[in-house]
């Protein structure tokens, strides 16, 4: 009976480990476009801010999954990351200048959420696709990443690949 007991245990748990590993994760982006604005971009300068998340390792993942995304592209990349104690993105317009960049693409958290028992986080992104000199926004969307803390890495990757795979759509990559 007790042997019973621990291989149905043991059973219950690696089927809880499987289920754990394949986690829940749910990215959503939605979108949209100036029709007149739509141009396909070769050098792309992206502008990363997790707001008050400021964990630089889910910064560097996107970048990784982003680079990624676009590795069988001709679209060269530049990346930078906001500090907390940037006032906008303005700072930034140096090194948009020096890359040269045909657009800018702002990935701004606006929301983090924590489910009302303190598990999964939900974090709501703004992406918007600017031009270089930042006056006037070409595309537009919002992504809401949710799953477990575990699954971060997982998230940044599905985020990176809506957001490429949105913008490959719209005509931009």
């Amino acid at each position: 009976m007790a042997t019973r007991l621990f291989r149905f245990t043991a059973v219950g748990l690696v089927l809880s480990a499987l289920f754990l590993g394949a986690g829940c994760t749910s990215v959503k982006l939605k979108s949209t476009k100036d029709p007149a604005a739509v141009r396909k971009i070769n050098r792309l300068f992206v502008l990363i801010n997790q707001g008050e998340t400021d964990n630089p390792k889910l910064s560097n993942e996107l970048i990784e999954h982003f680079r990624n995304s676009l590795s069988n592209s001709p679209v060269k990349l530049e990346f930078s990351i906001m500090s907390p104690l940037d006032l906008d993105e303005q700072v930034h317009d140096a090194k948009i200048k020096q890359f040269d960049a045909d657009a800018v693409l702002v990935i701004r958290v606006t929301t983090f959420i924590l489910s009302e028992y303190g598990g999964y986080p939900t974090i709501i992104y703004d992406v918007s696709l600017f031009d270089p000199e930042m006056k006037k926004r070409l595309w537009r969307g919002s992504v809401n990443n949710s799953g477990g803390t575990a699954l971060m890495n997982r998230r940044m990757r599905e985020m990176a690949e809506a957001i490429v795979s949105q913008l490959k759509k719209d005509g931009f990559l």
